[in-house]
């Protein structure tokens, strides 16, 4: 787990297409999907949500989140369900609705109710914590992100740029990196 500083060792396995479906991936993730993540002791677990959720418990000195049984740590867990309920669900909805020509949408009001409640928490400071980036962010900001990339947030400059401090981040430019390459 990395905020800026030294990263762990991991191995990276790419999964794609057919891959997908075979019988040693459908056991990782019954659906087929990434990511999926193997720990140290051999449990394996997917979600991205989960996954960011628990790299933060392991590494607990890097700082992503919250001491357990503190109110900011209801708060991370808090904005982390909102990111993927709230902001992931309606915009990827919304995201589908416009490609298929939709002028108006339902899921555009969804989405807005939820940004809007990100930008009153981005009052409080530069990340929804505070002052601290955390889990939530790596969350929220993410999700948002595929958002900006479709220029979907002019109404929420806040927003916009709080997802612009998540992508300057130095962990996010090597993830990206990642992700940016061309696939076989």
């Amino acid at each position: 787990m990395d905020a800026g500083g030294d990263r762990g060792p991991y191995e990276l396995t790419e999964i794609a297409g057919a891959e997908r479906r075979a019988p040693d991936h459908l056991r990782r993730y019954p659906l087929g999907r990434v990511p999926a993540l193997e720990l140290g002791d051999g449990t394996t677990m997917f979600e991205s949500a989960a996954i960011c959720l628990q790299l933060a418990d392991l590494h607990p000195e890097v700082g992503l989140i919250p001491p357990p049984g503190s109110p900011d740590r209801a708060l991370a867990y808090q904005w982390v369900v909102f990111g993927m309920t709230e902001l992931e669900a309606p915009l990827y909805r919304w995201i589908r609705d416009l490609s298929r020509g939709a002028s108006e949408s339902p899921e555009r009001e969804r989405f807005a109710d939820a940004a809007n409640a990100v930008e009153s928490a981005l009052d409080e400071g530069e990340w929804l914590l505070g002052r601290q980036f955390t889990v939530t962010d790596v969350i929220c900001a993410s999700v948002l992100a595929a958002a900006n990339s479709r220029d979907l947030l002019p109404e929420w400059p806040g927003v916009r740029a709080y997802v612009e401090r998540g992508e300057a981040r130095p962990a996010y430019a090597r993830a990206a990196a990642i992700w940016d390459r061309p696939r076989s």
